[in-house]
This record gives structure tokens, C-alpha cells and sequence, in this order.
């Protein structure tokens, strides 16, 4: 079943242009832990070689593509459509949807800043999970630069705290934290930050996130990532798949190293995500060349 099921996806990727990479299972802790937050980093499986350097098995692919493509494919012409089916290790206690040793597929599109990049990374999401004959599968749809133009200016535990309260769209909790990060947001900004929880739907969800903006005193940033999320689902619109994509202003989970949309898929009958992806541009820099990424 696992194999028809590497191979369903295996099958959709290569239809939409993406051809295979192999990372290595282990490598320098260092290289693995780019862009990864504490939860992850401490989640790593570390040990040492016989010359004393840390070593890790891998808890995450997008680093290492970000490497490979850093150091060996810059010179490819771009954009660069990646894929890859392989076992993760991650040190955490074994529960529904989460083991020590999973299997994860993916895929990353390297070169290209647009938002049809991001829209062909959600359509096909859909696709592949379709592939596998799941049903009712429901995409939520967030912008990472949204809230980092509300919020990214923030003490790391006053972000902490506010990102930890929006994740789990806990409104008690968020209104709390806020609160506490005291005359650091003003009054707009803090109304806007309670609200991320329910900005929740179609792209009427929009037009309240801009209403909301126009009290900002630095609105642009923020009215930018709004735009760029409403390009993403006009080309979503075009694929055929809006209805199944949910914009969720209050999707803030994931990875540190995303910076643009990022998204969740759920099915009906599991509690947690089957899918979950977003726009990285820092990443491959951290190891060469700046370049773009979604994935």
C-alpha cells in the first residue's frame, strides 16, 4: 500500500514537471539546521563522527534541496521543479500522525518570486492528494507576510506567545498576549492581531483584512501581502480548486523559515495536517545564491 501510494505521487509530480532529487539521509547538523525553529531543532536526532564533528539524521527535506540546489543546480536555468519521496527522523513521542520514522513526499519550485508559483504549489497539493483517492480534502491558506507586518517587529517572547495563541486560534489567549506586549502596538494594530482568528473564508476575507489595515500607520506592508494573497487565489480560481481552499489570515504555523503564503491540508476523519507547505526566499541564501522558493 505504501508503494502504490510512492507511486501515485510520484506519477502526479512528474505530469506537473518535477523530477526527483535524493538527499542524504544523514549530514552536518549544521547544514540541517537552517532555518529550523527550536521545536525542530530539538526534535533532530544528532550524533557524532570519529573526527568529533555533529552529525543528524534528517528531520526536514526543504533544507536540504535548498542546499543541494545552493551548490550544485544555481547554474540550472530557473525556475528548478524538484520532488522527493523519502523517510524523516524526528525524537518525539509517538501519537496519532506523528512517528520517530515517517515517510514524507514533496516538492519544491526554486526561481520563481510569483504568485502563480505559489498557486501551482497548492493546485498541485490537490492534485497529488487526490491521486491518493482521499476525500474532502480542505486547503487553508495563509500569508506569512501579513502577520509578520503586523506583528514581526515584536520582542521574540512577546511574538512567541502571540504566534503560539493565533496557531491554536485561542481568542482568549491572544487578546492576553497582546495585551502584554503593552505600547508596542497601538490600537489598530493590536484590534487587527484579535481578529487574525476569525479572518476566516473566500475572498471576502480579504476585503475585511483591508478595511482593517487602513488605521495602520504603515498600512502598505501589510495591504502588499493582502494583494499578493488575492493574486494567489484569482489563479486558484483559474485552476478549478478555490472552492476546496480556505483563506485563513490566522495561518501562522510552521517552519520558521517561511516568508510568504503558507498552508495546511486537512481530511475529514484525521486530526491532523496531510499536507503543508509555503514560500521560503531566505533559505537557499543561506547556502549560496538568493533565489526564490515555494514548496
Amino acid at each position: 500500500r505504501r508503494r502504490r501510494a510512492e507511486a501515485a505521487l510520484r506519477g502526479v509530480f512528474a505530469r506537473w514537471g518535477y523530477h526527483e532529487v535524493i538527499p542524504p539521509t544523514f549530514e552536518f547538523y549544521d547544514n540541517l539546521a537552517v532555518g529550523a525553529g527550536s521545536r525542530l531543532q530539538q526534535a533532530t536526532y544528532r550524533f557524532f563522527d570519529r573526527d568529533g564533528r555533529t552529525l543528524a539524521l534528517r528531520p526536514d527535506f526543504t533544507p536540504q534541496v535548498a542546499r543541494i540546489v545552493a551548490t550544485k543546480l544555481f547554474d540550472q536555468p530557473m525556475p528548478l521543479r524538484c520532488c522527493y519521496v523519502g523517510s524523516l527522523f524526528r525524537y518525539e513521542e509517538p501519537q496519532a500522525g506523528r512517528q520517530r520514522e515517517f515517510t514524507q513526499a514533496g516538492v519544491e519550485l526554486i526561481g520563481a518570486n510569483t504568485s502563480g508559483a505559489d498557486a501551482e504549489i497548492v493546485a498541485l497539493c490537490l492534485a497529488a492528494l487526490e491521486a491518493l483517492g482521499l476525500q474532502g480534502v480542505q486547503i487553508n491558506l495563509g500569508q506569512m507576510s501579513f502577520f509578520r507586518a503586523l506583528a514581526g517587529d515584536l520582542a521574540g517572547d512577546a511574538l512567541a506567545a502571540i504566534r503560539e495563541a493565533v496557531d491554536r486560534k485561542n481568542q482568549a489567549r491572544l487578546c492576553a498576549a497582546v495585551e502584554a506586549a503593552g505600547s508596542t502596538l497601538d490600537g489598530p494594530r493590536a484590534e487587527l492581531l484579535c481578529r487574525l482568528p476569525g479572518l476566516v473564508g473566500q475572498d471576502d476575507v480579504l476585503d475585511e483584512a483591508r478595511r482593517l489595515c487602513q488605521g495602520l500607520a504603515s498600512p502598505q506592508p501589510a495591504l502588499a501581502a493582502l494583494e499578493r494573497l488575492a493574486r494567489v487565489y484569482r489563479h486558484l480560481q483559474a485552476y478549478g480548486v478555490a472552492a476546496r481552499v480556505s483563506l485563513d489570515l490566522g495561518e501562522a504555523r510552521g517552519m520558521d523559515y517561511y516568508t510568504g503564503i503558507t498552508f495546511r491540508g486537512m481530511v475529514p476523519g484525521l486530526g491532523w495536517a496531510v499536507v503543508s507547505g509555503g514560500r521560503y526566499d531566505d533559505l537557499v541564501a543561506q547556502f549560496g545564491p538568493p533565489l526564490p522558493a515555494v514548496g
